[in-house]
């Protein structure tokens, strides 16, 4: 049977712990720098490029817009023109002769009212003689003769305020007429003008904006006398409601 010394063991012994320690201090170096260098860190992630955007389209001005000049050119037919002046024409000569009437009446009904005002002063005058004779009966005759006569007159003057208004409704009427006449004018030149050349002929364009706003000027004037014919004749039936006062009274 073999025996073994502690010589022969301890050899061997130190063999395997050299191996051990061989073995720990080549994987210690590889544990203190995974020890040194921390956590793994997460491999970024490259950021999306953006896609550029298309090029906006260019700004087209619509087709209405593109020209800021309107040409304002009426529309109706020269017959239709011309038998709407002959109309105004004919109405305008009826209201002259309506107007030189009513003036005339006018006048008339002034001149009752200065006979009347003098009657009524001839009343009164008679009334004081015949108070300061005390004629009793003179003086009530005369005062009733008075009252008569001042009715006459208060009627007559309303009238007469009746018969003015009347007359300036007429004159203002003559004046729409005269101002609707010449507005067929101006429209009867434009639509001759039309014939000739173009209406959006860029060189009569000129001449066409001159007819326009002659045109034009005269609708203007036309409106402005149609408000004067309303605004007057709101006064003569005001005038008729008064004399219809006086009357009833």
């Amino acid at each position: 049977m073999r025996h073994f010394t502690r010589s022969s063991i301890m050899p061997s012994l130190s063999s395997r712990r050299l191996a051990v320690l061989l073995a720990t201090a080549a994987l210690l170096p590889v544990r203190m720098l995974s020890a040194q260098q921390g956590p793994p860190v997460a491999t970024p992630v490259p950021a999306p490029v953006p896609t550029p955007a298309p090029p906006a389209a260019p700004f087209v001005m619509p087709a209405s817009a593109a020209d800021t000049i309107e040409v304002i050119i009426t529309s109706r037919s020269v017959d239709t023109v011309r038998a709407e002046k002959d109309q105004f024409l004919s109405a305008r000569r009826d209201m002259e002769t309506q107007w030189a009437a009513l003036r005339d009446q006018t006048q008339r009904l002034k001149y009752s009212i200065t006979e009347l005002e003098r009657a009524v002063d001839a009343a009164s005058e008679r009334e004081k003689v015949a108070k300061k004779e005390k004629r009793d009966a003179d003086r009530i005759a005369a005062q009733v003769e008075k009252r008569r006569l001042e009715r006459s007159l208060e009627i007559v003057e309303a009238r007469a305020a009746l018969r003015q208004a009347q007359s300036e409704q007429a004159r203002l009427e003559r004046d729409l007429l005269d101002a609707s006449i010449r507005a067929d004018d101006a429209e009867l030149a434009i639509a001759e003008r039309r014939t000739q050349v173009l209406a959006d002929d860029p060189s009569q364009r000129g001449a066409f904006q001159e007819l326009t706003n002659r045109w034009l000027q005269a609708l203007r004037t036309r409106a402005a006398r149609a408000y004067d014919v309303e605004d007057r004749r709101f006064k003569v039936v005001e005038a008729q409601l008064n004399l219809l006062k006086r009357q009833r009274d």
